[in-house]
This record gives C-alpha cells, structure tokens and sequence, in this order.
C-alpha cells in the first residue's frame, strides 16, 4: 500500500499471540571485576511473546510479533510491514517495558499471505485485524497507534469495534479526501501493481472524508508533522479528533515518518494516551 499517497489507513495494527510475556526488570547476578564486565539490562526485544502466522477468516494467514505483557496492548499499523517498521524501534523499546506491544504485517507484505485478488475495502482490512487478534488470543482493551495510511485503518477499526478500543494515537495521518481518484494517483486502484492489499483507496478516501463511523469517547492524540503531507494545513488533521474524550493534537518538527524524525516526542505522547486509557 502506498504510504498515503493516499491517506489510508489503521491500523492498526496489530498483533497476536498465545499468551506470553517477554521483558525483564533489569536485575541480574553480581558480577566482580571492572565496571566493563557488569552486565546490562536484557534487550526486551530479544524474544517476542508471540510470533507467528495466525488464521484469518478465509484461511489467510498473517504474521504477527508481540513483545511484553499488559492491558491495554497497543497494536501498531502504518507503512506496509509493521513489524518492519517498528521491530527494534526505540518506540517498541519504550512502550514493551509498560505493556504489551503487537506489529502485523498487511495482506501481501512481509510473511502474510496474499489477499483475494478482488477490490477490498476498509471493512475487509479491519476484519482481517480484528480476526487475526482473536487467533493469537490477544485480547482487548487495545490502544491503536496508524502511522499515514494506516491511519485510516486504525480509525476504521476503532469505529468498527469501538468496545475494544480504549485510545488512539495517529502519526501524520491527512484527512480524507473525498474527490481524490486513481487518475490522479495510480496506485489508488485496487488493481495496480503498486497496491499489494488491493484495497480500493478512492473509496477509502470517499469514506474518511464523508461516511465516517463514529469513535466511542476514548483518548485520541493526534500528532501532525510541521513538514508532514498536511502542512501547513494543520488543523485539517483535527477532524480525527472528533468525538473524543480528551482530543489532543501536536504538532513536531519533522517529516512524514515522524516516528522516525522524533521518536522521543512520539513515544511521550504515545506513553500520555497509554496512561489515559488504563
């Protein structure tokens, strides 16, 4: 999927896995000798609570990695891997050692299977996430974290099944728009080569922009990239805001992967909504 050059969608992401929990409290036997020879504290991404491929309803499977234990998971969506694009992350790193945190990878890309070889829509994307946390038995509450396009798909879901949600957090993801079409942007067809979901994106921007589902009253920070795809237009992001118990928007210096260009900010506002919605 392209990485909104359309703005597309959540999720969310996600994850999935039996139960399990990694991570460490940092102690660890003594040890003499020189300061250089004192161990460290384990990298508590070294071994995933779950990491696998689980069914989805048409006996798809999609991959999934967790890190951690505790309510509420975060599920991660953005990009087209999100375990590629979060595994390792200082994020990732920040947020496993209070909770448990879930990356998939969309139909398509990584090790998922791919998708039917149909026109999808965002109801199809959503489903797909919602059936593959229910095969690896990660339960809710989740805080869903979409990074541009997969924005939508963590907005969608947490319309779609606001009972599960408990916060949102969504990293310079443009409002929808409603005129956009696969004449101005190719890969907004459902079957160019570019779209590996095969999602039809102009009906996702159509949705986004005018037939959004409503959000359940939960903490949602927005966080909009000074250099981002909305600027300067900052409050265009504001309409994800909407129906929220405690909207927040902020606005960092950087670019479009603003995960990337401030990582520090993002985790702390990420870390805010986490505390809110336990």
């Amino acid at each position: 999927m392209a990485q909104r050059t359309v703005g597309i969608l959540l999720l969310a992401a996600a994850t999935a896995g039996l139960v399990g929990c990694a991570g460490t409290d940092g102690t660890g036997p003594q040890v003499s000798g020189p300061p250089s020879a004192i161990p460290t504290a384990a990298d508590p991404l070294a071994t995933p609570s779950v990491d696998g491929r689980f069914p989805v309803g048409d006996g798809r499977l999609l991959a999934l990695r967790c890190w951690g234990s505790g309510s509420p998971a975060v599920v991660y969506g953005g990009g087209e891997s999100g375990i590629a694009d979060w595994s390792g992350t200082s994020i990732t790193q920040g947020l496993v050692t209070r909770t448990r945190v879930c990356l998939y990878d969309h139909s398509g890309v990584g090790l998922s299977d791919p998708p039917p070889n149909h026109k999808r829509l965002l109801d199809d994307v959503v489903r797909d996430l919602h059936e593959l946390l229910a095969a690896a038995r990660i339960s809710p509450p989740y805080l869903m974290v979409g990074q541009s396009g997969g924005g939508f798909d963590a907005y969608h879901y947490t319309g779609r099944y606001p009972g599960e949600v408990a916060g949102l957090v969504l990293l310079d993801v443009p409002a929808g728009q409603a005129r956009m079409s696969a004449t101005d942007v190719a890969e907004l067809a459902w079957d160019s080569p570019g779209n590996v979901e095969h999602v039809d994106y102009v009906a996702a921007e159509r949705q986004m922009a005018l037939h959004r589902l409503p959000i359940p009253r939960i903490p949602v920070t927005v966080i909009t990239a000074r250099s981002g795809q909305s600027a300067p237009h900052f409050d265009e992001q504001r309409v994800w805001l909407q129906g929220s118990s405690h909207p927040v928007q902020v606005v960092l210096d950087g670019g479009h992967n603003i995960d990337r260009d401030d990582p520090v900010r993002v985790l702390a506002e990420i870390q805010k909504v986490l505390t809110l919605a336990s």
